[in-house]
């Protein structure tokens, strides 16, 4: 399993890599399809908790979502996000019988947790420094997912979360974030990044890391709800996109806001 793990790792990375390179609608592509195939993983993942998802307008929404995104047009953004919103509590109307009102609730749900918050992926590579803070995003989610793992199957004891992933320990935990905060610092000196430096890489690394954390036990929650293990299969050794980029894509829109607000 780890050696898949890792094949699938050494072969996905450097590829996701070269899309952040090229940027613009390349870029925008890919990071549509991750969203769209992890909504397909959530809408799976309501179906086998015994709920019919309204999956067709999450396929329609999605791709429209980043074309608003991609126009960074904050006025047809928000009345977008109006017009979606009013959708999901119209479709239990029209399809009276078919589709009960929780269920297109949590269809809503499920295109806010995978467009959503993919949609600030593009929005943190359309910055002036873009692709070095994309870089930055990634490689400190990565960096945190892999000392978590190492540290906690060398040392951890204590269970974080014990009810939602019995796996995790504190001890790893801890040791994901340090991972994170020491590419935070490492990153700002070799990055021509003006606002970077060993403090704010080191804060922006752990930041962008508990909320990465907290991304993974959301994930977590998710499956223990509907009792799976995987959210999907098309990663071999991970799982799921939704297993693969559930802490990075929670960790995004914090991401932006703490360089929005805070930088």
């Amino acid at each position: 399993m780890l050696k898949t793990r890792f094949i699938t790792a050494l072969a996905g990375a450097p590829l996701l890599l070269f899309f952040v390179y090229l940027g613009k609608y390349w870029y925008g592509i890919v990071v549509l399809v991750i969203a769209l195939i992890g909504m397909r993983e959530f809408y799976g993942l309501m179906r086998k908790g015994g709920w019919i998802p309204a999956e067709t307008a999450g396929y329609l929404f999605i791709p429209l979502l980043f074309f608003v995104v991609y126009r960074e047009n904050l006025p047809e953004l928000i009345s977008l996000w109006v017009l979606i919103f009013a959708a999901y509590n119209l479709i239990p109307v029209i399809f009276y019988g078919r589709i009960q009102f929780w269920e297109s609730v949590f269809s809503f749900w499920g295109l806010m947790y995978t467009g959503g918050l993919a949609s600030f992926l593009l929005y943190i590579r359309g910055l002036p420094e873009g692709f070095y803070l994309t870089v930055f995003l990634l490689l400190v989610i990565w960096v945190g997912d892999i000392m978590a793992y190492l540290v906690g199957s060398a040392v951890g004891k204590n269970p974080l979360a014990p009810l939602l992933s019995p796996k995790k320990t504190i001890e790893g935990t801890v040791g994901g974030l340090m991972g994170s905060m020491l590419v935070g610092m490492l990153l700002s000196i070799y990055f021509p990044v003006e606002y970077l430096n060993l403090l704010t890489g080191a804060l922006l690394g752990l930041f962008t890391g508990v909320a990465g954390a907290l991304g993974d036990l959301v994930q977590s929650a998710l499956k223990r709800s509907v009792n799976v293990k995987d959210s999907g299969d098309i990663l071999p050794g991970h799982g799921g996109i939704l297993d693969r980029f559930d802490s990075l894509l929670f960790a995004a829109p914090f991401f932006y806001i703490y360089l929005y607000y805070l930088i």
